[in-house]
């Protein structure tokens, strides 16, 4: 068994050997038989007219197939070039396009270089020119710095030089600021079409935002903290506290330079007038070496801006209603409201203004007296400002009461001369002064009566 077993593969193989052998033979022999009738078959066909004609229409066709792709590869030859040509064409106008921009943009390069080199040329005179006058301004200020400290040092108390008696305008072809030429401060400002004039030379100045406090900031709060208490924090007291302190501080250092006549501070919440100090010296070389001393000194922590002012008079920029704590704008009025100086130090009386016939038209009507901060403060409360509305009442009262008396005396007095003139025509001196005596007590009842009424 084991031995038959290993001769059956060996046999196996051998017979598919053999069988595949005996394929490839059968093929070629079929192959060569096919290729024998197709050789007869062909010779047949070449003998017969039939596929003479197909074979010569096959070659016909064959012809005009390639006659036909010979044409149409022309056509599209032809049509190439055609489109070749617009092409090229339409290159040439794009080139010639291309190159006129190019033209126009070295055109524009170089107009935009010769306006660069005139621009600069120009900024270059520019430069020269303002450093040209900046030199002159500059010689000039040191040449005005000089006449200063002669001036200063001078002890022979003359006139100021002509130098410093200029007045510089902002538009001299405008017609004046009436808000700045009354009070030295202008809401625009450095913007305001019309004229400011500002001396080089004065005896009073002007330190504008010299003094400040919370109290007067009520326009520059931020809209975040607009709603905050700080105003119930702070009181009149607490303002009148520190501008006390506010005062010696200021004046200890201003007394330095010499004489203060009037020292003013503003009261105004206007964001143009808030802090506002006005100082008056007594002579004008005082306040010339106020204001070089005072030239990049600080104060709270903030530069001072120290200039002259021109105020002709007080009575033109301190608003008279506020003297007597009646002006219904309160302090955001256009005018000056001013702080009461403590002990009312450096605070003269405010002069009216003075016209040309004053001195002609003389009228005999008493004078009423000129409102000054030396009045009491009494008698200008009124019933916003005092404690209750009676005192105002009381006040009203005895002056109506004052001028009813004062209206029955001229009364009595001409009743009594009207009557010793007529009795003394009439009769004797008995009867005379009887009857005077008479008609005054009669006259005095009858000016009595109206008096009661009107108290009613």
């Amino acid at each position: 068994m084991k031995i038959k077993a290993r001769k059956m593969p060996a046999k196996r193989a051998w017979r598919k050997l053999v069988k595949k052998q005996q394929r490839h033979r059968r093929r070629q022999k079929q192959a060569r038989q096919r290729e024998k009738d197709e050789a007869i078959e062909e010779k047949a066909r070449e003998s017969d007219p039939e596929y003479q004609a197909y074979l010569k229409q096959q070659v016909e066709l064959e012809q005009f197939q390639r006659l036909a792709s010979e044409r149409l590869r022309q056509h599209e030859e032809e049509a190439w070039l055609r489109r070749e040509a617009l092409a090229q064409h339409q290159f040439q106008i794009d080139a010639a396009k291309r190159a006129q921009q190019e033209a126009e943009v070295d055109r524009l390069r170089a107009q935009q270089a010769e306006a660069l080199a005139a621009q600069q040329e120009e900024q270059r005179k520019r430069r020269e020119e303002s450093k040209r006058l900046a030199d002159a301004a500059a010689a000039e200020f040191e040449a005005m710095l000089h006449r200063m400290h002669e001036y200063m040092e001078d002890t022979e108390e003359r006139s100021p030089p002509a130098e410093l008696r200029r007045v510089v305008e902002t538009h001299p072809e405008e017609r004046l600021c009436e808000f700045y030429t009354r009070t030295n401060c202008c809401r625009y400002g450095h913007s305001c079409t019309f004229n400011h004039r500002r001396p080089m030379l004065a005896k009073i100045l002007l330190i504008r935002h010299f003094y400040t406090h919370p109290l007067l900031q009520v326009d520059a709060t931020h809209k975040e903290y607009a709603g905050a208490d700080e105003h119930l924090e702070l009181t009149q007291h607490d303002l009148r506290a520190d501008y006390d302190e506010f005062f010696k501080d200021a004046t200890g250092e201003l007394e330095k330079f010499g004489k203060i006549v009037n020292f003013r501070t503003v009261c105004n919440t206007l964001p143009h007038l808030r802090g506002h100090v006005f100082v008056e010296y007594a002579h004008e070389r005082f306040a010339l070496r106020a204001f070089i001393n005072l030239q990049g000194r600080y104060y709270a922590a903030r530069r001072l801006n120290v200039e002259f002012s021109n105020l002709k008079a007080w009575r033109g920029a301190v608003c008279g209603l506020s003297l007597t704590r009646k002006c219904p704008k309160g302090y955001s009025c256009g005018y000056l409201h001013l702080f009461r100086n403590p002990n009312n130090l450096f605070n003269s009386s405010l002069e009216p203004y003075g016209t040309p016939g004053s001195a002609r038209s003389v009228s005999r009507t008493p004078k009423s007296k000129q409102i000054s901060w030396h009045d009491n403060e009494t008698q200008s409360r009124n019933w916003r400002w005092s404690e209750s509305p009676e005192l105002e009442l009381k006040n009203c009262k005895s002056s109506s009461s004052s001028s009813n008396e004062r209206e029955t005396r001229t009364r009595q007095e001409h009743s009594r001369k009207r009557h010793r003139v007529h009795s003394s025509r009439e009769s004797g001196p008995h009867k005379s002064r009887s009857r005077s005596a008479s008609d005054s007590r009669r006259d005095y009842s009858r000016s009595r009566t109206p008096t009661r009424r009107r108290l009613k």
